[in-house]
């Protein structure tokens, strides 16, 4: 099992597999102007990203903290993930206190274990391209395809706010979260 930590958190920080945009974290973001360049195949903006090989794997997501993110890419030979080269990215968003009221209120039936943990395929509904972090509480996850069709943004429950999947929800992938002791998020 992977144990997500503070080392691991600082080391991942300053290697090369995680990318990071300081614009998109914690603000409000002007997404045309601040995604202009970023690439359609990966997200961006998290503050973490851990690499697992493919098939069933466990995190320990113990130490995630309340508005961080950290995203899980293992590959797959899933035609869903074409346009990530065949990469499954998965983010879990351990939400703050209001995420996780609004989320209570709004998450579909049966698709989320607990409210304060958010587990979302990052892959937009529209053409699969990579969903990347905006750092924006009201409306975190945003295609990073930002043509004039494209530009999917999506709330805190992973509904379609705008954009080209406005109504459409994020899948969700087939996970457990175990919340006895240590915070174990296993997926299938």
């Amino acid at each position: 099992m992977h144990k997500l930590t503070r080392r691991n958190v600082i080391a991942t920080l300053t290697s090369s597999s995680v990318l990071l945009c300081p614009a998109l974290l914690n603000a409000q973001t002007d997404l045309t102007a601040e995604w202009g360049d970023v690439p359609t195949d990966a997200p961006v903006g998290h503050d973490t990203l851990i690499n697992l090989p493919a098939g069933p794997a466990s995190v320990d997501i113990t130490d995630l903290q309340p508005g961080e993110v950290t995203v899980i890419a293992r590959p797959t030979e899933d035609p869903n993930y074409a346009s990530t080269g065949n990469i499954q990215y998965v983010a879990v968003h351990h939400r703050t206190d209001e995420q996780a009221a609004f989320g209570a209120a709004n998450d579909r039936e049966g698709t989320v274990q607990d409210a304060r943990y958010f587990v979302v395929d990052l892959v937009c509904t529209h053409r699969g391209k990579a969903i990347g972090l905006t750092g924006d509480p009201a409306a975190p996850f945003a295609c990073t395809d930002r043509r004039s069709r494209h530009s999917s943004v999506y709330d805190a429950s992973g509904f379609g706010v705008s954009g080209a999947s406005e109504g459409e929800y994020l899948s969700i992938p087939a996970y457990t979260l175990d919340t006895d002791g240590a915070i174990v998020l296993t997926l299938a």
